[in-house]
């Protein structure tokens, strides 16, 4: 079930009907991604790493929607306390209830849902990361808000945050328990 996950939400981008087209988006976007790890909400002394997202995504108009995306996403964190530092690139998938209020020129906009996650490289400051145990599917949650600007062609600025829900195992920092990814995502697109 795993190894669907990624060629499932490829064939629901592409496979959505004409009508939900024509009244919602199709469209790409793209921009900044800021990740670290935390212990159980405490942040055990990790800073971020820096990176980028770009990706499409599908959504259905209305005040009240779903969206679904499919992002290559950049994420990791380097901890000075052991030396050690993750680069950990996704493709992240999220299906997401969105509420807007739908306007030609400004339209406002929320969402919150789950993410499916599937690490496609992990590299570390000496090279590969060591196998720990690590899964490569990971789950999310996500939140996040934005504008939508019909007077610019469909462009669209948001900001997300990833709640990572999956221990990453990663025993090179402090300790071995509950480590999860949290991010946030500054994001434009276009047509969605």
């Amino acid at each position: 079930m795993k190894r669907l996950l990624l060629p499932i939400a490829v064939l629901a981008l592409a496979g959505m009907p004409a009508t939900t087209r024509a009244q919602g988006g199709i469209g790409i976007k793209g921009g900044l991604s800021y990740g670290t790890a935390n212990n159980n909400g405490v942040d055990p002394g990790a800073t971020q790493r820096s990176g980028f997202a770009i990706g499409i995504g599908a959504s259905s108009s209305g005040m009240i929607g779903f969206g679904i995306e499919g992002l290559y996403a950049q994420r990791g964190f380097t901890s000075p306390a052991v030396g050690a530092s993750r680069r950990l690139d996704y493709i992240d998938v999220p299906v997401y209830l969105r509420v807007s209020l739908p306007n030609p020129l400004v339209a406002p906009f929320a969402y919150v849902g789950p993410q499916g996650s599937y690490e496609l490289n992990c590299g570390s400051g000496s090279g590969n990361c060591p196998d720990t145990g690590r899964p490569k599917l990971t789950y999310a949650g996500v939140i996040g808000a934005g504008v939508r600007l019909g007077a610019l062609g469909g462009l669209s600025v948001e900001g997300r945050y990833v709640y990572g829900l999956t221990d990453l195992k990663m025993s090179t920092i402090q300790s071995s328990s509950s480590y999860k990814t949290r991010s946030l995502l500054l994001l434009l697109g276009f047509g969605m």
